[in-house]
């Protein structure tokens, strides 16, 4: 009887001992598709020399970011502009923000644009970080290190007593006397090569212009070559040239929300609206997110390019003629 309570004992302990956990690791949690990538246009510059530092957010639907106040530059860096575009819808339903910060540095040598950090906050409270790669840099000075011609500045010249005040009365009537000979001669020789006047050039409507430059585009055959961003690239300037024509305004300089707002206060249609935000947006996705979109959406491109010129266009005036007097 004793035998048996004591192998019993012995069973119970093995049973009850602890399990190493370590060999089966509990559930991790799922990637929330949280991540910042930056990049520079070039990572060595002559000191003063303006540089791009782009940097792309990618973060789940329904979450919301906790950004740093707007324009605020890397540590350290100079900033010369800043434009955010975002959120962009993305694949899988993700959002893209756009941050592109336009920099500069006084100070040569080696340097490094520290990590760019983000918290964002889940639809369910949970709050998650993502932090990009620093990216190393050069400022180099405008002058060579091997430069050996290098001159000691020169002693001043002296100036010589101030001359009489007729001097520089006379001296003044002489040059304006030259002045308006010049001009006489310029004007006369003008009227003799052009006697009936020059007729002023007749200025192109904006979207004859853009009609023009998107056949242009269509020829190159960009697509076909795989050339995507370069032909998105020129697709969104040849529009943001012809709606600053159309309508008046720097097109070129705003980012796509910009853009919008300001077609907005125009008064410019919602369909109009609609067509202009979804390729503008597809062409940021492109241009900053290394987006590629599907070939269908590649070969529709240009013909919604053509729509969002047809819908702007100006309405045509109608010629009413008089009726001839007896």
């Amino acid at each position: 009887m004793r035998r048996s309570c004591i192998l019993a004992t012995v069973l119970v302990a093995v049973v009850t001992d602890p399990v190493d956990t370590g060999a089966f690791p509990g559930p991790q949690e799922e990637d929330p598709g949280f991540s910042i990538e930056a990049s520079v246009d070039r990572d060595r510059i002559t000191v003063g020399d303006p540089f791009l530092y782009r940097v792309t957010v990618k973060s789940p639907a329904n979450s919301a970011i906790e950004w740093p106040e707007s324009g605020t530059p890397p540590e350290g860096f100079d900033l010369l502009s800043f434009e955010h575009a975002g959120p962009l819808s993305g694949p899988g339903g993700a959002n893209i923000d756009l941050l592109r910060y336009e920099l500069t540095l006084y100070r040569t040598g080696e340097h490094s644009i520290p990590p760019f950090s983000l918290k964002c906050v889940l639809s369910d409270g949970t709050e998650i970080s993502a932090e990009s790669e620093a990216i190393p840099f050069s400022v180099v000075s405008v002058i060579d290190d091997d430069a050996s011609d290098i001159r000691d500045l020169k002693s001043p010249v002296g100036i010589p007593g101030g001359a009489p005040w007729y001097y520089w009365l006379i001296a003044g009537l002489a040059l304006l006397a030259v002045a308006a000979a010049v001009f006489l001669y310029i004007r006369r020789r003008r009227n003799r090569e052009d006697p009936q006047g020059t007729v002023p050039a007749i200025e192109r409507p904006p979207e004859e212009i853009a009609l023009e430059e998107l056949e242009r585009l269509a020829l190159k055959e960009w697509l076909t070559q795989g050339r995507v961003k370069a032909h998105y690239s020129a697709l969104s300037e040849i529009l943001r040239r012809y709606l600053s024509g159309r309508y008046g305004i720097a097109a070129m300089e705003y980012t796509t929300s910009e853009l919008l707002a300001a077609l907005n206060a125009r008064q410019v249609g919602h369909e109009e609206s609609r067509v202009v935000r979804e390729l503008f947006e597809e062409c940021d996705m492109v241009k900053f997110a290394r987006f590629t979109p599907k070939s269908h959406r590649q070969s529709l491109s240009l013909r919604e390019g053509r729509e969002i010129v047809e819908r702007t266009r100006p309405p045509e005036v109608s010629e009413v003629t008089e009726p001839a007097k007896d």
